[in-house]
């Protein structure tokens, strides 16, 4: 899909996608966990921050979809969800 250039009064002409690929068995949980708590971090606080800088936040009901994928997801070595806490 193009994302650029689309129609509507409110839409802005440039807009873009980021993917984040994870393997879904972490062999450094530990690691994993650290990135996971960056990205839990960036749907949760950076929301504000996107919208001080003039770009379109999250839905919620996405962002809730995306941390549950993380739970069901992303595990360690023995099949156990990483935590972020």
């Amino acid at each position: 899909m193009v994302l650029t250039n689309q129609p509507g009064k409110d839409a802005w002409p440039i807009a873009a996608s980021t993917f984040v690929l994870m393997q879904k068995v972490q062999d450094k949980p530990t690691q994993g966990a650290e990135v996971l708590k960056f990205f839990d971090w960036a749907l949760t606080n950076g929301q504000k921050l996107a919208l001080d800088l003039d770009y379109v936040p999250l839905p919620a009901k996405l962002v809730l979809s995306i941390q549950q994928s993380w739970q069901r997801d992303i595990k360690d070595a023995s099949g156990k969800a990483i935590s972020l806490k």
